[in-house]
């Protein structure tokens, strides 16, 4: 297990992305009704919050002032009464403003939640498209990341990031007109010192987006590194690696504690900072405010309208950071989202597929032309491998790890794309067909089947369109699944853990033998299928196998070369070339490498 390393997800770029900006928006405009009824809801709460100050202006000014200047004896009930209209008045803006707070949550949340619902649908379905280049690459970790949180990342964005700040913008344009309305003086006082605001809050943003970005990376790495111990959690407790992965996991976490530090001491320096101005301009306002009335060129309800307003003014721009903040940790996901949705798929399917001229339930000719591959390392592992497969033949590959028996099988169902050469489908190149279709045609078992949870009946069927109740049974009888889900509690409907572990490899290979057969393949491809089974378990899946191979073309792959002497034609595979092709007996009697193979496995089994 590998030192730490920053993650190639943390790419660099500049403080403001007018096109990654563009390229977000693109997914909001569908939406636009939801951002229009959001603006709706911030526009009249923001009336409701201007009407507040005026409502205090003219109750100070009115019945106050009057209250207090009326001469000594006069009868106050009726400025009372005023002042109680003014209150009642006021009593309900706030009621009103209470109300539509409540639609600014939910509207803002509503409308950041659906966008991102189609963008993580988007993403996870263009995930699934990829070729398998692309997961040898990528840890499983990074990218369940950049589906959850890295998307969850940009819900604040749509929902407190853009409308928010585009309704700031307008909020602050009003409010500076009102304060220059009230009193200009005071009001250009207050607009020579708001540059010491928006200057803390540049000053910030510069270390905002590389210390969010760092921080998305290093959560990649940790739960990356997570998903991976967890996943080999047996091989760790049966070598004793606790205390070295426990460490190498403590070094993630205190990569990652380190970069939001860094956001913690920036956040903790910006804060202070902003709200020691907020107190300069306050308390400039006040001084010059104080003179202004002293002077009988400000009413005191003006003052304190003023003084409302000048809060309402200095909180959205004290709130810039925090928007920078919100905006800086959508760009960094958004970085990072983008760099997968802009992955190709080295598989590309054709605009205008062929159609396979058999029917499904025909088996197919299938050729493997002069193929050369070579992984992303550049080496070549298979060198101008040629052969067929008649239809309804088993065509078995025998040859020692490497020798590239798995990478036929990964091209032949289209995981990879040959670097030379063709695979062809009753004449048909492969490239040339639909993938669905194409793949439809197989039905694949390998040594490690995997099962996913749920029920024993949603593994066999997995979503499959027409597999009616008489062929999952049929299925069931020919691989003897039949008992094994017959002893189950619950019978099909009986629950399967992650992975199926609680069922043994034996187990787990009839049971993708049924699911095979439920589909009816034309061709099928073995990988490996009794290489880690007893010899009785072994015994009880060549039964089904020799169920599943009747009347279909086959690939097959064995380490046990018991299990392919009935196979049409063996090819012998060494470091990516045939070098030897036959029957069982024909190879026997050429006492080439096939035969070596057999006598030595002849003498370890007894």
């Amino acid at each position: 297990m590998s030192q730490y390393k920053e993650e190639q997800g943390a790419v660099a770029t500049k403080a403001w992305d007018h096109r990654l900006f563009q390229r977000l928006v693109t997914y909001a405009r569908p939406h636009w009704l939801l951002f229009l009824a959001c603006f709706g809801v911030l526009s009249s709460l923001f009336a409701l919050e201007l009407a507040g100050p005026w409502i205090w202006r003219k109750s100070i000014d009115g019945p106050v002032a009057d209250a207090w200047n009326a001469p000594v004896g006069t009868d106050k009930s009726l400025y009372v009464d005023a002042l109680l209209g003014w209150v009642a008045l006021y009593a309900l803006v706030i009621v009103g403003a209470t109300i539509l707070r409540y639609f600014q949550v939910s509207t803002l949340n509503r409308t950041g939640q659906t966008v991102i619902h189609d963008l993580r649908t988007k993403l996870f379905r263009h995930i699934q498209r990829l070729d398998l280049s692309f997961f040898d690459k990528q840890p499983t970790g990074s990218l369940v990341t950049r589906v959850t949180s890295d998307v969850e990342n940009l819900a604040e964005l749509f929902s407190s990031g853009i409308v928010a700040l585009g309704f700031d913008s307008l909020r602050i344009v009003v409010l500076v007109i009102a304060l220059f309305w009230i009193h200009a003086q005071l009001a250009l006082v207050v607009l020579l010192l708001l540059p010491i605001l928006i200057g803390i809050s540049i000053v910030f943003r510069g270390g905002a987006r590389k210390a969010h970005r760092t921080v998305r990376a290093r959560l990649a790495n940790l739960n990356g590194y997570l998903q991976e111990v967890l996943s080999g959690v047996r091989v760790v407790q049966v070598f004793r690696r606790e205390e070295r992965v426990s460490k190498q996991f403590e070094e993630r976490l205190h990569a990652y504690f380190l970069a939001n530090k860094r956001t913690i001491f920036l956040f903790a320096l910006f804060f202070p900072a902003m709200s020691l101005a907020v107190y300069v301009i306050q308390g400039t306002a006040l001084s010059v405010g104080v003179d202004a009335m002293t002077e009988d060129k400000l009413t005191y309800g003006q003052f304190f309208q003023f003084w409302l307003l000048l809060d309402m003014l200095v909180r959205p721009i004290r709130e810039l950071g925090e928007r920078y903040n919100v905006l800086q940790s959508a760009f960094a996901s958004a970085e990072r989202i983008f760099q997968v949705l802009d992955t190709e798929s080295g598989v590309q399917e054709s605009a205008r597929p062929k159609a396979l001229t058999a029917s499904g339930a025909t088996p197919p000719h299938i050729r493997f032309e002069d193929i050369r591959f070579s992984y992303a390392t550049g080496k070549e592992v298979l060198h101008g491998v040629s052969f067929e497969i008649p239809p309804g033949q088993t065509v078995a590959l025998v040859g020692a790890t490497g020798s590239g028996k798995s990478t036929l099988i990964n091209l032949l169902l289209r995981f990879y794309d040959p670097s030379q050469g063709r695979i062809t489908l009753d004449g048909t190149d492969l490239r040339e067909l639909s993938l669905t279709e194409l793949r439809a045609r197989f039905g694949l078992v390998l040594q490690e089947n995997f099962l996913f949870s749920g029920t024993i009946e949603e593994n066999l069927i997995l979503d499959r369109a027409g597999i009616s109740e008489a062929d999952l049974q049929s299925a069931l009888s020919s691989s003897s699944a039949d008992r094994l889900v017959e002893s189950l509690p619950g019978g099909l409907q009986a629950p399967v853990a992650e992975r199926g572990v609680t069922f043994s490899t034996g187990e787990r290979q009839l049971l993708a033998i049924a699911r095979t057969l439920a589909g009816k393949p034309s061709v099928v491809i073995l990988d490996e299928a009794t290489a880690s089974v007893d010899s009785e378990t072994e015994a009880g899946i060549e039964n089904a196998t020799r169920h599943l191979l009747r009347g279909r073309s086959a690939l097959v792959v064995a380490h046990r070369l018991s299990t392919i002497r009935r196979a049409h034609k063996i090819l012998v595979l060494d470091q990516g070339e045939i070098v030897e092709a036959g029957t069982h007996d024909e190879l026997l009697e050429m006492g080439g490498t096939y035969a070596k193979l057999h006598e030595l496995q002849f003498e370890l089994e007894g």
